[in-house]
Formats: structure tokens, sequence, C-alpha cells
């Protein structure tokens, strides 16, 4: 072997470039082996070029594992494949398999401001049918391509880039496209099978690279998503340890609410179920007839959980609309919430029942006599009641129908004693008639009712002025007084002359009054107000002068025009009585009519 032969041999052993003529040189009488030796060096330069890509590739797939970044891996598989596969750009489009197209989310080399987020539509240009075939595809000239269509829109983005010879591999992982692996360039151009292979290869290390990575994801948002619920589990089984604790040392559904509003982090409320009929008022209507939760989609108001207790008309909670919705954790256990605010309103309500039992028989025990008289004041007594301190009696008439629903609200009052009674409701309130007349009306509501009041020293003498109110009630009912506060004693000493009779009382009224009435209605007159003065003034013409204030000439007029319409009955003595007991019933019922 020459000496020249050996230091060509040494030189390809050593990686380096030899030229083919000195290679030829070195063996100038051998043609055949000269020939062979060139081929031979190029064979073990491409096996080294081949060697160097792959380890190259290797050493990006392991850096691409090592990015946790979705984005940022993507662009990484573009830097790389731009350096492995000469070219003026490198871009990778991802496959949407629902709409069935392919959006450029990462790109190297680029000049257009279009280029990245370019959409490829199914079946347009050279990535949909990579997408297709799952095989690579390439172009010498893209511009002059007519196999496949094109889109005005993608050819104009090509056009700005000068983009014209184009290589695409499809990242496929079990039969599964997830993209598609493009480099180009802007001159044309034929890619060698080499360049495609390596191309190919990288795309299929990449896309083992972005299953993994999705796979990654998903168990990594599987481990999020078990300890956000853990984390919720927990959270509600605090919240219901909580509001057990609260329901059976005894806490009200004010406690309920308070906690589970502290527990969400907003203003949670509670309402009965005498709400309006607005957009809330429906939706509680709706959540107790449905027995479940209703989400409203605008205002401040986000749910409403029912609280359904053994009341006809059943409450809610309602809680308010924050930063962020509530979650399905959330909305059940506002559900479960609401069926421990129901318990212990349940709870309330038993023990309200029995209370409310107990104050019931206690009452009609007042009101039934002496013989049980004294009992019933020791037990009140007992109970706490000022039974020595002056009470009020209130009649309170009311309509059959209203009376079960005034009998819940006046028994709600824990210092009153209530029972059905008469012709509507007894109720016994401690303290003096005005301030509880406004109570009992206050505790009624919008509810039409007649209140006849009377006062004792103590609840005993309370209970007696009970018996006599009755009367006068049904008196002004048949006065046609139906609704309104009245003194007791204004009728009760007309009570037994009329043996309770209002209609026979206002017959007797409208009798005796009947022409003076019509005549002040028929010419405007005050002949009834005239009366009115003369009996309070015992018929003392000065003295009645004086409240009317008019000339006692002028009240002698009108006493003469009083004697036409009246005749004998303003002489004195029995006509006279009759006549003022009828004035002063109208009086009293003029005054009720104005209340």
């Amino acid at each position: 072997m020459t000496s020249e032969l050996a230091a060509v041999l040494r030189a390809l052993g050593d990686g380096a470039d030899v030229d083919p003529e000195r290679m030829r040189a070195a063996l100038p009488h051998d043609t055949a082996a000269a020939d062979a030796l060139v081929e031979l060096a190029h064979r073990t330069a491409a096996l080294r070029t081949r060697s160097a890509e792959l380890r190259v590739m290797m050493s990006s797939t392991r850096e691409l594992l090592a990015e946790p970044d979705a984005a940022l891996m993507l662009q990484r598989i573009v830097d790389r494949a731009h350096e492995l596969i000469a070219g003026d750009v490198a871009y990778l489009s991802v496959y949407d398999p629902e709409q069935d197209q392919l959006h450029v989310r990462a790109a190297s080399g680029t000049i257009s401001s279009r280029f990245l987020g370019m959409v490829v539509p199914a079946g347009v240009g050279l990535a949909s049918r990579a997408v297709r075939t799952r095989h690579p595809q390439w172009v010498q000239d893209y511009a002059a391509l007519t196999s496949v269509p094109h889109d005005p829109i993608i050819d104009a983005i090509l056009r700005e880039e000068q983009l014209r010879a184009m290589l695409g591999a499809p990242l496929v992982v079990k039969g599964e496209v997830l993209g598609v692996l493009f480099t180009a360039s802007r001159e044309a151009r034929v890619y060698r099978p080499e360049e495609i292979s390596l191309l190919s290869a990288f795309a299929g290390h990449a896309a083992l690279v972005l299953h993994v990575a999705r796979l990654l994801a998903a168990a990594t948002a599987a481990t999020t998503e078990a300890a956000i619920r853990q984390q919720q589990a927990e959270w509600a089984a605090g919240l219901h340890a909580e509001l057990t604790r609260l329901a059976v040392i005894g806490h009200d559904a004010d406690a309920i609410v308070g906690a589970l509003s502290d527990a969400l982090g907003r203003r949670v409320t509670f309402a009965d179920g005498q709400s309006g009929r607005d957009a809330l008022g429906s939706a509680i209507q709706d959540a107790g007839e449905s027995g479940r939760a209703v989400v409203l989609d605008e205002g401040p108001i986000e749910l409403v959980a029912p609280v359904i207790d053994a009341t006809e008309t059943p409450g809610a909670l309602i809680v308010e609309r924050a930063d962020t919705p509530l979650t399905p954790v959330e909305r059940r256990t506002v559900e479960r919430s609401a069926l421990t605010a129901a318990l212990v309103l349940l709870r309330r309500d038993a023990l309200a029942d029995a209370e409310e039992r107990v104050r019931g028989e206690l009452a009609t025990e007042l009101l039934s006599g002496t013989a049980r008289r004294e009992p019933a004041l020791m037990r009140a007594a007992a109970r706490g009641y000022p039974v020595a301190e002056t009470w009020t009696a209130a009649a309170v008439r009311c309509p059959p129908e209203s009376r079960p629903r005034l009998l819940s609200r006046f028994r709600r009052r824990a210092d009153w004693l209530v029972t059905a009674d008469g012709d509507g409701i007894a109720v016994l309130a401690p303290g003096r008639p005005e301030r509880a007349a406004g109570a009992v009306r206050e505790a009624a509501g919008q509810e039409r009712l007649l209140l006849v009041i009377a006062s004792g020293g103590d609840l005993g003498d309370a209970a007696d002025a009970l018996r006599g109110a009755w009367p006068a009630a049904r008196l002004a009912h048949g006065l046609g007084i139906t609704e309104g506060v009245m003194d007791a004693a204004v009728l009760a000493p007309y009570a037994l002359l009329f043996d309770g009779d209002g209609t026979r009382l206002a017959q007797f009224v409208d009798r005796m009054l009947h022409p003076v009435v019509r005549w002040d209605a028929a010419k405007g007159t005050t002949l009834f107000a005239t009366l009115v003065a003369l009996f309070d003034a015992q018929w003392s013409l000065a003295s009645a002068a004086r409240v009317l204030h008019v000339h006692v000439n002028t009240l002698k007029q009108r006493v003469g025009r009083l004697r036409e319409l009246l005749g004998t009955a303003l002489d004195p003595g029995e006509a006279r009585f009759r006549l003022e007991m009828a004035v002063r019933v109208e009086r009293a019922r003029r005054e009720l009519d104005q209340t």
C-alpha cells in the first residue's frame, strides 16, 4: 500500500472530507478500486451525517420531554426542525378533529404577522392531505400545485412569506393525527429522500413527546381535580358538622344562615313564603313546589334553595351573587343546609305549638268563669306572666276564614294569652289599652278586623272585661262597623238594653235620628252636631253655643228646626232620654268610621 493511499484511508477514518480526485490519484492503476473507494467514502459520510442527525434528534427529544409548558414545547419542536432540515421557515399546525381544521400554533423564520394563527380548512392544501393519508407530503412549488384545493386566504399569506417549496410530515400516535410539521423554502427545490425521512422521523418523535405531554397534562389535571374534590368534600363535611352542632345545641335558623354565609363568603338570607310576585317570589314558589334549588341567571340573587317545613308556605335560603359562581359542591351544600334549616324550623314550630297549646288552654280557663280562675292565675304567675299588673282585653271580630291565620300570628307573641272565643279571637295582653291595641293591629298585618278593647287592673279583671267586650263588638257589627278599634265602654251600656242585638240598636238609632240626618245631608247643616253639643251641655244653651262657636240666637233657631223635625222627642223626660241614647250611639259610630 502506497503512502498516499494510507493517508487517504486515515483521513476517511477520521471523518475528514477527502476530494474524490485525490482518492482516485491514490489508485492510479485500478479504476474500479478507485470508484469503489469514492462510493465507500460517500456512504461513510452519509452514515456519519445520519448519525449526527439522530443524535441531535434524540437530544431534542430529551429537551422536549423536559419542557412542561405546552406552548413552549410546540415552539421548540419547530425550532429543532428548522435546525435539522435546511429551509427558510418551519412551522407546526395542530389538528382539530372536531372541526377537521388545522391551526398554526408555532413557527420559526416567518415574516408575515398573519402566519401564526393561520387556520387551514378541511380538505385544503398539503396539510389536509397529510392528515388524510398519514404520510409526508411535499411540493417543489406550492403556487403551481393543482392536485389539492387551494384557499385564497392561505395562498395570500404564503405569498406574503414568498414560500414555494414545502415538506410536511404528520404527527401520528396510535392512529391519531395530532398535527403536521412543515419545513418550507422561498425558492423552488426538490426534497431529497433523506430529508423527507429525517423530518418524518423527527415528526414521529415530536408526536410521541406531545402524546406524553397530553397524558401528563391529563394526569396532572385529574390529580388536581381529585385534590379539589377532596378539599371540597372536606369543606362540605366540616360545614355540615358545624350546622349539625348548631342544630343540636338549639340554635335557630338565623345561626344556620350565618354559618353558611361565612362558609360561602357571600351574603345568605332566609326568606319566608310571604314573598311578592317578582322574580325572587316566583323562584321561591318554584323551589317550594319542586323541592329543588333554583338558579337565577341574572340579578343580585344566584340561588334559591327551598326550606320546606310544616307550614303551608315554605321559605327559602337566598344566596346572593358574587364574583365567581357557586360550584356544584357549594350548590349541593346550600340544599343540604336548607334541609338543616327546615329541621330547625320544624323543631321550633313543634315547641311553639306545644307552648301555644299551653297558653291557649290557660286563656280558655281564664275566660271560662270564676271557678277555674284562681288555678289559672297561679299557673300564669308560675310561667312568668305579670298577673298583678295592668292587662288589656281585646275582642277581635274577624271573618271565619281569617281566624286560623290570625291565631297563628297572635300566638307568636309569647307574652300574650290567645284563644278562639265568641265571634273571633280573644287576646289578653299586658300593658295599657293604647299600646296593646297598636300591637294587636300590627300583628294582624293587612287583615281587616274590628278590635274592641277593655282594660283591667290585673289579669283577672281583664278576663272579666273581655266578657263585656263581645256584646259591644256584636253591637258595633250590627251598626255596620266591621273594622277599626273601639273601647268596649262606648257601647257596653246599650248591650243590656238591646240584648246584644246590634241590628235592633241600629234600627232604633235610624228611627230616632232619620229626620235630622236626612236634613243635614240635604241642606248641608250641622243639626246632629248641635244635638251632641246640647246633650253634652245638659241642654244649657249658653254652654252649647260656646262649644259650637255660634250666637245663642243662632242656636235657638237650630233648636226650633230640631223641634220641627223631631217633635216631642225633644221634650224632657223619657222621650229626651231615648233621643240622647240614639245620639250617643250615632256619635260613637261616626267616630269609629273616621278611625
